[in-house]
C-alpha cells in the first residue's frame, strides 16, 4: 500500500460524516449517518434493495448482508419484517449500521458484528440464514485508483464470493435448507468468473435483477444448491433414463437418473440414441409447471445449459448469465443446431457432441416433464458424425455431472424464492451460440423468431420434421 493511500485514508477518518436521505424500495425515505470511508448508499445499493424486497415468500425469513456499510439494506430489510444479521470488516460501518438502526427503532445490535469471509473475524451469525446478500466489492485489483484499507475492503475486489463459497462449504449450515445467496457485481472479469466459480463448485446460479449505470451493467446473481433433496440415482444400466425416471413414484422435481449403459436410448423423433463410453446418459424431472412455456422453450434453456457446462470446463463466461459468452464458445468450436444437439467443429471434422430428448407423460390432472440429455465423452464407433467432449476438457463423467446437473437447475429449476429463467434471455443466448451454424449450414436460416421458431426462406419451421439440416 503506497503512502499516499494512507494518508488519504487518515484525512478521511478526520473529516465529518455526512447525512444521507435514502429511498428504500417501497417505503419511507430513510436518513442514515455515513462516516468517512464507509460505503454510502447508491444505484447499487438500491438494486441490491429492489431484489430483496422482491423475492418470494420471505414473511419470517432470516437475512445476512455482508458488507453493510451504512445499514441501509439491512434496515429496510428489518423494517420489511426479516429476521437481520449484518457485519463488514470496516469497524466504522459496524458502527453507523448499529447507530443508523438505532434511530430507526431497530434492536440487533448485537447482530452487527465486525468481520466477513476470509477474515478471522467473528462475523457468522449463531443461527444459519435463509438469505446471504452481498454487494461486493467491484473495482479490479490492478486499478490505478489510490484508496486507504478501510476504503479498499469495500471497493477493491479481492477473491470475496470464493471466500464466501468457501465459507459455506466449511459450515454448511450457515446458509438454511432452500436458501439462497444474492450477490451484486459488475460486467467486469471479476463478474464473468463469480458464476462460472460457483456453477463449478456445484452450485445453481441465475441472474435476477440488473440495471445500466453509466458504461457498465450490474447484475444481482442468486446462487443455491440445485434441485435441493431431489434423489440421484446412478444405474450400471437400464432401457431409457427417461423412463425410468416416468416410471418413478412421488418423485420431487430434479431427481435425476443416469446410467452407463441404455438398452434402448433414444433421441428426439424416435431416433436410436448409441452409447458413449464414459458419457453421459441422463434424465431431470421437471416440475410439471414448466411445461407453460411450451416444449421448445424447455429443450431451448436445456440447450444454454448444455453450453453452460461446458464453459465452465472451458475457462469461459457462461452463456446463461450474459449472451455474449456465446461468442467464445463458437470460437471454440461449439456449434447449436436447433432445435435440440449441440455439436463440435474441429480442424478436422465436425460430429454430434450431444442431444436432448423432452417428454411428457399426462394421467388425469398429473403431469409429469422429464428432460433427456445425452452428452459424448468420445466418438461412438457406430456413428460417423459422433464426437466427445475429450476434443474439449479431460474431465470425466463423475466431474461432469455435478455441474450439469447445477446447470440444468439453474435454467429449469422453479425456486420458491426466485422468478424463473427469462425466455428473451434465452433466445439472446441461444441465438448469439448459432450464428456460426447458420452461416455453416442449409437451408437458408435467418435467427429465432419471439418463441425460439427458426426462421428460414420458407417461413417459420417449429419442428425438425419440417427440415432436413445439413452442414457445409
Amino acid at each position: 500500500m503506497s503512502q499516499l493511500s494512507v494518508e488519504r485514508e487518515i484525512e478521511l477518518t478526520e473529516q465529518s460524516g455526512t447525512i444521507v436521505k435514502w429511498q428504500a424500495y417501497g417505503l419511507y425515505e430513510i436518513n442514515l449517518d455515513v462516516p468517512p470511508t464507509v460505503y454510502p448508499p447508491r444505484e447499487d445499493t438500491g438494486l441490491l434493495d429492489r431484489t430483496l424486497a422482491k423475492l418470494r415468500g420471505t414473511s419470517g425469513k432470516s437475512l445476512l448482508e455482508i458488507g453493510c456499510g451504512s445499514g441501509a439494506v439491512s434496515i429496510a430489510a428489518s423494517l420489511r419484517g426479516w429476521k437481520v444479521s449484518a457485519c463488514d470488516v470496516n469497524p466504522l460501518a459496524v458502527a453507523a449500521t448499529r447507530g443508523n438502526a438505532a434511530k430507526h427503532e431497530i434492536e440487533w445490535s448485537t447482530e452487527v458484528r465486525e468481520g466477513g469471509p476470509g477474515d478471522i473475524g467473528n462475523w457468522e451469525p449463531k443461527q444459519g440464514v435463509d438469505v446471504i446478500a452481498w454487494n461486493l466489492p467491484y473495482i479490479e485489483p490492478d486499478s490505478e485508483e489510490s484508496l486507504g484499507p478501510m476504503e479498499d475492503s469495500a471497493l477493491i475486489a479481492q477473491g470475496e464470493s470464493q471466500q464466501l463459497l468457501d465459507a459455506i462449504s466449511m459450515n454448511p449450515t450457515l446458509l438454511n435448507s432452500g436458501g439462497i445467496v444474492l450477490m451484486l457485481h459488475s460486467s467486469n472479469q471479476i463478474g464473468h468468473n463469480l458464476s462460472r466459480s460457483w456453477r463449478k463448485a456445484g452450485w445453481a446460479t441465475r441472474n435476477v435483477s440488473d440495471t445500466i449505470l453509466g458504461d457498465e451493467r450490474l447484475t444481482v446473481v442468486a446462487c443455491w444448491r440445485p434441485f435441493e433433496n431431489a434423489q440421484m440415482i446412478r444405474l450400471e444400466s437400464c432401457q431409457s433414463t427417461n423412463e425410468s425416471v416416468l416410471e418413478m413414484d412421488n418423485a420431487g422435481q430434479g431427481t435425476f437418473v443416469s446410467t452407463e449403459k441404455q438398452v434402448s436410448g433414444r433421441g428426439y423423433a424416435g431416433r436410436e440414441w448409441c452409447n458413449s463410453p464414459g458419457g453421459l446418459m441422463g434424465s431431470w424431472l421437471l416440475s410439471k409447471n414448466s411445461i407453460e412455456r411450451g416444449p421448445e422453450n424447455i429443450q431451448l434453456a436445456s440447450t444454454v445449459a448444455i453450453l453452460d457446462t461446458l464453459a465452465v470446463f472451458m475457462d469461459l463466461g457462461l452463456p446463461s448469465h450474459s449472451w455474449v459468452h456465446g461468442s467464445a464458445l463458437e470460437d471454440m468450436g461449439i456449434r447449436v443446431k436447433w432445435p435440440n444437439d449441440v455439436w463440435l467443429r474441429t480442424s478436422a471434422r465436425i460430429g454430434k457432441l450431444c442431444g436432448i430428448l423432452v417428454e411428457g407423460r399426462t394421467q388425469g390432472d398429473d403431469a409429469q416433464i422429464v428432460l433427456g440429455i445425452g452428452m459424448n465423452r468420445v466418438s461412438v464407433a457406430e456413428l460417423a458424425e459422433s464426437i466427445g467432449w475429450n476434443e474439449l476438457f479431460p474431465e470425466s463423467i463423475e466431474e461432469l455431472i455435478p455441474v450439469i446437473h447445477a446447470s440444468v437447475a439453474s435454467m429449469l429449476e422453479i425456486h420458491p424464492m426466485i422468478d424463473d429463467y427469462d425466455v428473451d434471455c434465452v433466445l439472446n443466448s441461444i441465438f448469439t451460440s448459432m450464428r456460426m451454424t447458420l452461416s455453416e449450414g442449409f437451408p437458408t436460416s435467418y435467427g429465432l423468431d419471439d418463441i425460439g421458431g427458426l426462421q428460414t426462406n420458407e417461413g417459420v419451421v417449429r419442428t425438425t420434421g419440417e427440415i432436413q439440416w445439413n452442414w457445409t
